[in-house]
């Protein structure tokens, strides 16, 4: 009935060798983000952390850290961008624009269908 808490498996400095991986990495998944953008988000000097967590149903997740601020989290070979990181890059997501009308039902729970999508 109750979630458990996560549970943090490590917390480690990534290598040199692991950084570049890792923003090759960030930009073969998110392919409209430029190496610019990638600085903003994953600056050269900063330290970037991998956090190994266990969540309750016993997935493991990495999240990266940079300042003590999750900016990407990785589940199942997947890289999801974290707020903090949309932050800086809004356009690294797809956006879609709606009607007026249909704001008010998202905002209650449902979810978004094709016909409340207006298309460019």
């Amino acid at each position: 009935m109750f979630k458990k808490p996560f549970k943090v498996k490590s917390n480690s400095q990534l290598k040199g060798s692991d950084r570049k991986k890792l923003r090759s990495d960030i930009l073969q998944q998110f392919t409209n983000l430029t190496e610019d953008e990638l600085n903003t988000i994953l600056p050269n000097k900063e330290t970037v952390f991998q956090l190994k967590v266990l969540t309750h149903s016993e997935d493991l997740v990495i999240v990266y850290t940079v300042q003590k601020l999750p900016i990407i989290f990785e589940i199942k070979k997947i890289m999801y961008p974290t707020v903090y990181t949309l932050w800086h890059v809004p356009e690294l997501l797809p956006t879609f624009t709606t009607h007026p009308q249909v704001l008010p039902v998202i905002a209650r729970g449902a979810d978004l269908m094709l016909p409340g999508v207006i298309l460019p």
